[in-house]
């Protein structure tokens, strides 16, 4: 008997091999070729000797924006459909996914036999006796206060080392095991012993919920095939279950468990644009590349065509001017290099490519950047509030900044040496700092060349105006329109740096010299925030923004060969102005803190 309802076929493949809609027809009973809708989902195209050293941080944001893209919208224009999906991925992606999906529609799982090389619904047992069988789970009778871990083992294809688990959570508060009493790679032969792991395991959840509330982190390790981990992520609520880390196996390294991906709520916070917010997008990319191509690369030419000594010198509008500046020019500035020596002058924007992963991506060989729809849109929307920015400025800024980062001779932040440098923020944040200072001294020379109107507000006014500029570009990357919970300790360090500085020229008195900005600017501020949680999430530290306690916070700051150490009277409007991104706030906290520093 056939049925008019719609199959959407989840091809979900992440490992050197390809699923065809073709092999996926081939596997579906007759009663759901109806009405198919074949979903190619490509979530990478590793090797399984690569596992272990993918960034499943970048995998994890591909995958929801492409889930965003082209999954979403397919299952809710068919609230009523059913999903066949077809899972040759890792275990994190596949769990990912399955999360990002939901609960909301029914689906079976087609897996790959290992010999017979065929995608089945059904299919034999491992052997003649072979007998499914799930071990009794031992779980908690009365609720248990504290903070602490909570440990997942999922074992159906092989058993779970504990001590291996021990070795990445060494003491978790609570230990569930959800394991056969007979692991086989075809012990999950049909639907119904799928289902059966899968209900063990919201059992295991609600266990969590009802028992353990006050546990911080589920550690989720499983040993299956791939179809079962998409299964058992639809059965998570973020609501409920905020943080669940995944992890990736690999019997040859040292620890055997590596951290894939965290599985939060926050993940799920991603802007969805519509077709005028593309537009808006569309118009912006076209004017920042309008303005490289018109302005920018011959701005460069120009000062290049002046012979100097080094990048300040070049920016300076005089001999006079550098030597009243050159006095603050030390190492390690003295030895940053010029535009002339970046790649900006042969570069190009991509106007056609429009979903860019983080935001943005320099293509080195064809010196070609590609800027992502939401990034452009989101920068429009914020400094469309700010009467003193505006969005060429921050192109400017951007394409300074980065040119340096890139530059074989300036800090040579290629592609392969950015992949997972988040691991080491103190590095990056000194790099940044550096381009950041760059890019705005580059800024005042551009526009003492071609915008001399917004140099006459006074320097300060200027320095200000392009700062704001620039914070608001940074923000643009977090900002999802909703609160902010959650910052990496690497982005609070730049914003405190940078609304620290905007503070002390702001402070200048009258409007403000070049050699008084300079000097703020080659001296980067040392300032530090604690008080707040923190999180380790795959290399990367977070504060957490959500805690009650303001009594804890506090700013350290070493500024005239003194250290400073307190809480200052407006620390909180420090903490609101980062949950809500607002600058302001933030502002007027670094205030009293300097007020009080004299």
């Amino acid at each position: 008997m056939t049925t008019n309802k719609v199959t959407i076929i989840v091809a979900h493949y992440g490992l050197d091999r390809k699923i065809t809609e073709q092999e996926c027809m081939s596997a579906l009973s007759p009663d759901t070729k109806t009405k198919v809708i074949f979903i190619d989902f490509e979530a990478g195209n590793a090797k399984l000797s690569e596992l272990y050293d993918l960034s499943f941080d970048n995998l994890a944001l591909s995958q929801q924006r492409k889930f965003v893209d082209i999954l979403k919208p397919v299952l809710d224009a068919h609230p009523d459909a059913s999903i066949a999906y077809f899972g040759f991925t890792p275990i994190p992606l596949s769990f990912h996914l399955g999360y990002l999906v939901g609960n909301t529609h029914p689906y079976i799982i087609y897996q790959f036999h290992h010999t017979k090389n065929e995608w089945y619904q059904e299919t034999d047992k491992p052997s003649i006796d072979y007998q499914f069988s799930i071990k009794p789970l031992l779980l908690p009778n009365e609720i248990q206060k504290g903070k602490g871990d909570v440990s997942i083992r999922i074992a159906t294809s092989f058993n779970i080392d504990r001590q291996a688990t021990y070795e990445v959570v060494p003491n978790p508060e609570n230990e569930f095991d959800l394991s056969l009493e007979t692991p086989n790679v075809d012990s999950l032969f049909n639907q119904v012993h799928i289902g059966d792991v899968v209900n063990s395991f919201q059992e295991i959840l609600n266990a969590y919920a009802n028992k353990l509330s006050d546990r911080e982190k589920i550690h989720l390790f499983i040993a299956s095939s791939s179809g079962l981990p998409f299964a058992l992520g639809t059965r998570i609520n973020p609501n409920i279950y905020p943080y669940i880390q995944t992890y990736q196996f690999s019997r040859n390294e040292t620890p055997k468990y590596k951290e894939a991906i965290l599985v939060t709520k926050e993940v799920d916070n991603r802007v969805v644009l519509s077709e005028g917010d593309r537009i808006l997008a569309k118009e912006i990319r076209d004017k920042w590349q309008e303005q490289l191509e018109n302005t920018l690369k011959p701005f460069i030419k120009t000062i290049s065509g002046r012979p100097t000594d080094n990048w300040l010198q070049m920016v300076c509008a005089s001999d006079d001017e550098y030597n009243k500046v050159s006095k603050h020019f030390r190492h390690p500035w003295t030895s940053v290099t010029d535009i002339n020596k970046t790649s900006l002058k042969h570069d190009r924007i991509d106007t056609e490519t429009t979903d860019v992963e983080d935001g943005f991506e320099y293509i080195e060989k064809s010196n070609t950047w590609l800027l992502d729809d939401g990034f452009l849109f989101g920068l429009s929307k914020r400094l469309i509030t700010k009467t003193d920015t505006d969005i060429m400025q921050a192109a400017r800024l951007f394409f300074f900044h980065e040119a340096l980062h890139y530059s074989k001779e300036g800090h040579r932040l290629t592609r392969e040496v950015a992949n997972g440098i988040g691991q080491f923020p103190k590095v990056i944040e000194e790099a940044d700092y550096q381009a950041d200072v760059w890019g705005l001294l580059t800024e005042y020379k551009y526009c003492s060349v071609y915008e001399g109107g917004r140099l006459k507000k006074g320097l300060k006014s200027f320095f200000c105006d392009a700062i704001e500029t620039a914070v608001e570009t940074m923000w643009s990357f977090v900002d999802t329109g909703n609160e902010l919970n959650i910052i990496q300790v690497r982005s609070m360090n730049r914003f405190l740096n940078w609304y620290w500085q905007w503070v002390l020229i702001e402070n200048i008195d009258g409007p403000g010299t070049l050699e008084e900005i300079v000097m703020i600017l080659l001296d980067k501020p040392v300032i530090e925030f604690a008080g707040a949680q923190m999180e380790l999430r795959g290399y990367r530290t977070y504060y957490k923004l959500n805690a009650k306690n303001y009594n804890n916070y506090q700013l350290a700051a070493f500024t005239r060969n003194k250290v400073f150490r307190f809480s200052p009277n407006l620390i909180q409007d420090i903490t609101d102005g980062f949950k809500n991104l607002n600058g302001e706030k933030i502002k007027t906290g670094l205030k009293s803190f300097q007020v009080t520093i004299g």
